[in-house]
């Protein structure tokens, strides 16, 4: 009893609860064993309700204590049709969430087989649940009847809508309230869902609070016969459509405020350029100079930072020649000051040759950062064979590279050349390791001599600011 793990005060245990949980958590599952630890943790932990708030089908004994003891609070059910189906117990809906039903803010509903399902276990949907603010429906195998409207009426209190492969039902097409809008139809399904381009449009821009929309969607009819949006207020916008036309269409007519995120999921680099090739370079938030960007080709994704907004692009094949950034999509990178360049050929997805780096693309290029696990001098091999390649570079950061004693060889000597040779010192090099793996002793003494500062760190990512 003495000692001072017994003696924290209840905000202090709470707050142990609520940092082992995270968003992706179903259920309770990982604070049960903070019961364990005395009478005086469980006591504590038990009886605060925020604790047992999270719903789920997948263990009948824990959603009963769990909904036992969160009393009144706001509750997230995350339900499983198939699990309720084959492995609950008969009467898991009825005689256990039903009646706490009116309690859901939250509620995720996933593995639907039919319409029909939903509609029979939800009659009174939304009204029954007058406190709802996330809702997640996704179909499993069977198509959702388009004909099929399970919302009687709005959830007028319905602040964040994510349907994956079930259409916007009409009573959906009046809510008013969003914030986030998640829609994905599989293309599969997409013809079976008969959405105008026009539909979107006017269901968006009706929506002023929305500020979030991943839209994964396919069009019966992609030609807008109205203006583009106006007034709204879309901070994030990711768009993958499967075609090129229907991304077109969409950003198009979807001009975004500036400081906001437009994301394009893209099959190939050359869908990219196709998608790209015919958008209004005024729809791309407007981004004409930006100044830092970041290329991973272990997932396939560039992202281009400016001062008004970001852009970004995933490619689903990151295999072969990636990007030859003399020919990028958004080129001339003339305004690039910071480039990260992420490079992975452990990965599944990459190939030993994947980026063709040419400096010239940057002119202006101040700091230079790399994580890269193999293949270093391959890599940076155009920049170090030539000590007046991009004058304005000061900074090299490294992170997780494998520098080997050639390649530390080879920097020295470029560090050198380009003190003898130009007025542009480099004046720092950054080295970041998360193991503490660092070159020799000898080989950052050789380096120190060219470079007014040589930094070695121990951390799993670089720091914001390397300049």
């Amino acid at each position: 009893m003495l000692r001072p793990v017994n003696k924290l005060p209840p905000e202090i245990l709470s707050h142990i609860a609520r940092y082992l949980l995270n968003e992706k958590d179903e259920d309770a599952l990982r604070i049960v064993p903070l019961t364990h630890v005395c009478r005086y943790w469980r006591e504590s932990i038990i009886s605060s309700p925020e604790h047992w708030t999270l719903i789920s089908s997948r263990d009948d004994g824990l959603a009963t204590e769990s909904l036992e003891r969160a009393k009144a609070a706001p509750l997230k059910i995350c339900l499983d049709m198939e699990i309720i189906q084959e492995q609950s117990s008969p009467g898991f809906w009825h005689d256990i969430i039903k009646p706490y039903i009116q309690n859901a803010e939250t509620l995720v509903v996933i593995s639907i087989a039919t319409s029909e399902e939903f509609t029979e276990m939800f009659p009174n949907f939304p009204k029954s649940m007058p406190n709802l603010r996330r809702l997640k429906l996704e179909m499993w195998e069977d198509c959702w009847d388009p004909s099929v409207d399970v919302f009687e009426s709005p959830a007028h209190t319905l602040e964040d809508l994510s349907l994956i492969d079930i259409p916007l039902s009409p009573s959906l097409l009046k809510l008013r309230t969003l914030t986030a809008l998640t829609l994905h139809h599989d293309s599969y399904h997409h013809n079976q869902f008969n959405l105008h381009l026009d539909t979107l449009l006017n269901f968006l821009e009706e929506n002023r609070s929305l500020t979030s929309a991943n839209l994964r969607i396919g069009f019966t009819e992609r030609s807008s016969q109205r203006q583009p949006m106006k007034g709204n207020q879309l901070q994030y916008l990711s768009i993958d459509c499967g075609d090129a036309m229907d991304t077109q269409a969409l950003i198009s007519n979807i001009p975004l405020q500036r400081g906001a995120h437009l994301k394009i999921l893209s099959h190939t680099n050359t869908e990219l350029n196709e998608i790209l090739s015919g958008i209004p370079t005024t729809h791309l938030l407007n981004l004409l100079s930006p100044t830092l960007m970041r290329y991973s080709s272990c997932i396939g994704e560039t992202r281009l930072d400016g001062p008004n907004g970001t852009f970004s692009f995933d490619c689903y094949r990151p295999r072969g020649p990636l990007i030859d950034f003399g020919d990028f999509p958004l080129s001339p990178l003339t305004t690039i000051q910071e480039f990260h360049l992420i490079h992975r050929e452990a990965s599944w997805m990459a190939a030993p040759n994947s980026v063709e780096f040419c400096l010239s693309s940057f002119p202006v290029l101040e700091t230079l950062a790399v994580s890269c696990d193999t293949g270093m001098a391959h890599l940076l091999s155009p920049l170090l064979s030539n000590p007046s390649s991009s004058p304005s570079l000061k900074t090299l950061a490294f992170l997780d590279c494998d520098l080997s004693e050639d390649f530390m060889k080879e920097l020295s000597r470029f560090a050198s050349d380009r003190k003898n040779t130009t007025s542009a010192w480099l004046h720092r090099i950054l080295i970041v390791h998360q193991d503490g793996i660092f070159p020799s002793a000898a080989s950052l003494h050789s380096l120190r001599g060219h470079i007014r500062i040589v930094d070695l760190r121990m951390a799993d990512k670089l720091p914001k600011d390397l300049t």
